[in-house]
């Protein structure tokens, strides 16, 4: 197994801020860490997902990850190098694209941009306007390449910014929010972009922050959760619904019991509850990690002489599984 992203432990402390401020951090706390102990590994040609709530620390990692800041603490290989002392190479490895774009030049064409910065990414002379109009019908833009960057729609420009972050052919891509400001039809294509693209025409490994829990899931292999500066759990969507101990949701629509009879089952079954009656029937709903407790409520209930009309399957969704994960942690 190769892996394209390795940490240890790493953290990020940012200093206390000036004045009044400053004085007081130095009787009381220090500043909480942005990134506390992640530890983590991204195989290479895996698209892998941060997921986290506006806040959590995805792009402080983001940017330790593409060498724009220091680690306080802990180490990492992007690319096989060394996060701090070969970052010229790990600049070499990565490109980066954000979803608040701002460093294009307004009075500049799309193409006039991406071969400005190509030139900064010490493309050869003569390989530019070939690369660039390779991006641009790859992202889908050739058409739109010599218009004024002031006239692209949003959408445009999330994709101008991910052909820039391409250029130099990188290894692995950074997605830093990349659908926040898109509309729903803009988000689409940039998702077809992201999967028959860049993963599997390119074959990067691409590492993806987002704050929507139905992109990570349409897009990812595998997640991480991470809030308040730390890393919950990473893992594919079966295994955090394991780990939760909530893997199954079963629905059940019963007929023939009487209220003391559905209150027994409850006590028995503690994940057991009752969530609507009408009309004779109630409405049953148990979540399991494994389906013996399914067994044992329904020999219960038709011990009571129940009726068992219909049994409907639920998978716990990735909505709550982010929402357990965090509010344990804000518990705590």
């Amino acid at each position: 197994m190769t892996l394209a992203i390795e940490t240890h432990d790493l953290s990020k402390r940012y200093p206390p801020t000036n004045g009044v401020r400053r004085w007081l951090r130095q009787h009381t706390d220090s500043t909480p860490e942005a990134v506390s102990h992640i530890t983590l590994s991204v195989q290479a040609g895996e698209l892998f997902g941060l997921l986290g709530p506006n806040g959590a620390g995805k792009t402080t990692l983001v940017k330790l990850l593409c060498t724009l800041i220091l680690p306080t603490a802990g180490s990492a290989r992007v690319g096989d190098f060394d996060l701090v002392t070969q970052s010229d190479h790990v600049r070499d490895q990565i490109g980066m694209s954000t979803g608040d774009e701002r460093s294009f030049y307004w009075r500049l064409s799309g193409r006039q941009n991406l071969e400005f910065f190509a030139a900064l990414c010490n493309l050869p002379k003569q390989h530019i306007a070939p690369r660039v109009n390779e991006v641009l019908s790859q992202l889908g833009l050739s058409a739109v390449g010599d218009a004024g960057f002031q006239t692209y729609s949003s959408g445009m420009r999330q994709r101008l910014s991910i052909a820039r972050a391409i250029l130099h052919r990188p290894r692995i891509l950074f997605l830093d929010e990349p659908t926040r400001s898109l509309d729903p039809n803009s988000t689409r294509q940039l998702h077809s972009l992201i999967q028959d693209e860049l993963l599997a025409r390119e074959g990067m490994t691409i590492f993806l922050t987002t704050h929507r829990l139905d992109e990570a899931a349409k897009l990812c292999a595998r997640v991480g959760i991470m809030h308040k500066g730390r890393l919950q759990a990473v893992g594919t969507l079966a295994d955090l619904r394991q780990a939760l101990q909530a893997r199954h949701r079963y629905h059940l629509t019963v007929e023939g019991l009487t209220p003391a009879q559905v209150d027994r089952l409850c006590q028995q079954i503690p994940t057991l509850h009752q969530e609507a009656a009408a009309n004779g029937a109630v409405h049953l709903v148990l979540t399991v990690a494994d389906d013996h407790l399914l067994s044992d409520a329904i020999t219960g209930i038709v011990t009571a002489s129940g009726c068992i009309q219909t049994v409907r399957h639920e998978e716990v969704s990735l909505e709550e599984l982010f929402v357990t994960l965090t509010q344990e942690q804000s518990h705590e």
